[in-house]
């Protein structure tokens, strides 16, 4: 293969990628009705293996609370509770400086399928 092929070959894989990357739906908290939902999580990085479960409130556009209600690993109240924390005070689950896909997939579970906690 020569080198014009290749370069064509991977301006097309990053095109693709990108369109993937930033074609994914993001959560619009003001089309959220009121209420608190389950969002579920089973991480498959072998350093935090295991299933997570959050409560996840909203009320009036605005995530007014989120719980951390299982955790797959004994560091995860207190790792989720600061990455919930920043997204409730930028009141958006996708805030910068949020490290761990984790934390924003519970919540982002939660808000797609919008099963109530009974």
């Amino acid at each position: 293969m020569n080198s014009k092929k290749i370069i064509i070959s991977v301006i097309a894989f990053i095109f693709v990628f990108a369109i993937l990357v930033f074609a994914q739906a993001k959560i619009d908290l003001s089309k959220i009705p009121d209420g608190t939902y389950l969002g579920d999580y089973k991480a498959t990085y072998k350093t935090r293996e295991g299933d997570y479960q959050a409560r996840v409130t909203v009320a009036k556009g605005k995530l007014t609370r989120i719980v951390l209600t299982k955790s797959a690993h004994k560091s995860g109240p207190a790792r989720s509770k600061e990455a919930f924390d920043k997204m409730i005070a930028d009141n958006n689950i996708y805030a910068d400086g949020i490290t761990g896909a984790t934390w924003s997939a519970l919540v982002e579970d939660a808000l797609t399928k919008l099963t109530p906690v009974k």
